[in-house]
């Protein structure tokens, strides 16, 4: 089953034309990682046909083997624009900024406040 689904995965991909695809890297950064492996993060732009370009993230684990490295795993997203929205100011953990400072419990040293 797992087969077959990975089969009519690399179907899709390979229709879909990515060599038409522009890519224009900004930033790519990488840091050694488990068991000899390295990390890799990657920001840009593709450009398709359509001259629509979008921005990308992408991030991915190069494991190793006997020579070289393979990519274990892959995440990829577009990012999108969004506009920033003014919101309310929220106090950390819901405190009550109106409670009066000595309303904060402080444990005495030397006890448990376990019990």
């Amino acid at each position: 089953m797992l087969f077959i689904l990975t089969q009519e995965i690399d179907k899709k991909i390979q229709s879909l034309k990515y060599t038409s695809f522009r890519v224009e890297v900004l930033s790519a950064d990488a840091q050694p990682s488990y068991n000899n492996g390295v990390m890799v993060v990657v920001t840009g732009c593709l450009t398709g046909t359509d001259n629509v370009k979008r921005k990308f993230a992408q991030s991915f684990f190069l494991a190793p083997q006997d020579k070289g490295f393979y990519v274990l795993n892959d995440v990829f997203r577009y990012v999108d624009a969004y506009k920033s929205i003014d919101i309310e100011s929220v106090p950390a953990n819901d405190a009550d900024e109106s409670a009066p400072s000595e309303a904060i419990i402080t444990p005495e040293p030397g006890k448990s406040h376990l019990n």
